[in-house]
């Protein structure tokens, strides 16, 4: 909806139709602001290891998921997303249950496949053939074991990335990218948290990045969003719809 401005008397000099320019570009940012979608996304970032053993970290994928499909019987109007094809078939082997109780919420549209990887990998280091075998393995046994493969990558962790992955990632069948690294403060010269990201080739991809963090806890929430609020009527004015991320994740 356009803003209204009712005027008194119509601007007279350049200087007052500057003035009246800038007001109603207030207002039309203010109204992009509160017309905007804000979609909250629960998620829990696993590292399966990092500073601790493999053993640990496997446990805490099940704890992970057992409390995330816990949160979806207590809160019907909540969804969870989670990545890694390694993580699934962990639960798959070891807890036949939990895998069907997981395909059950994928089926109804509540939890989300994303990443289409078989882990969330390093992308600094390995080669490209390595990440074609990733999206190869992943979205192989997300289409077999959950019946669909993911639509939108996701590596919130990586501290890298190489300007061939938009190629990698389409070709995968990824219509989007999910990032949080680097931020505003290390690649400023970065355009917006929301942007069309070429590769050399001319490939394109929608990349999304993560504000501030991929977890949030209920006392961070409103100051999250007020941050996120503020960059997108700097950055993307006229965008209608952001994401903020929230959940607890690596213990």
């Amino acid at each position: 909806m356009e803003p209204v401005v009712h005027a008194a008397h119509e601007p007279r000099t350049q200087t007052d139709r500057e003035r009246h320019a800038d007001a109603l570009d207030r207002l039309a940012h203010a109204q992009a602001a509160r017309d905007r979608d804000w979609l909250f996304v629960g998620h829990a970032h696993i590292d399966p290891v990092w500073r601790w053993t493999k053993d640990e970290g496997y446990q805490e994928v099940f704890a992970t998921f057992r409390s995330a499909l816990d949160r979806l019987r207590e809160f019907p109007g909540v969804a969870f997303v989670a990545s890694s094809a390694q993580f699934y078939e962990w639960v798959a082997e070891e807890d036949p249950a939990m895998f069907e109780e997981i395909r059950a919420r994928v089926a109804e549209g509540r939890w989300n496949v994303v990443g289409g990887w078989w882990i969330e990998p390093d992308l600094n280091c390995p080669g490209g053939e390595s990440l074609v075998r990733q999206g190869l393995y992943g979205q192989r046994f997300f289409r077999e074991r959950l019946g669909r493969v993911a639509r939108v990558g996701f590596n919130p962790d990586s501290f890298g990335h190489p300007s061939t992955l938009p190629q990698i990632l389409r070709g995968q069948g990824l219509e989007a990218y999910v990032f949080m690294r680097p931020g505003p403060h290390e690649k400023p010269e970065l355009p917006a948290p929301l942007f069309r990201w070429e590769g050399p080739d001319g490939t394109r991809i929608l990349a999304i990045q993560i504000g501030e963090s991929y977890n949030a806890t209920e006392r961070d929430l409103e100051r999250r969003l007020q941050l996120h609020r503020e960059r997108f009527e700097k950055d993307l004015p006229t965008v209608r719809a952001g994401a903020l991320f929230y959940g607890v994740g690596n213990h």
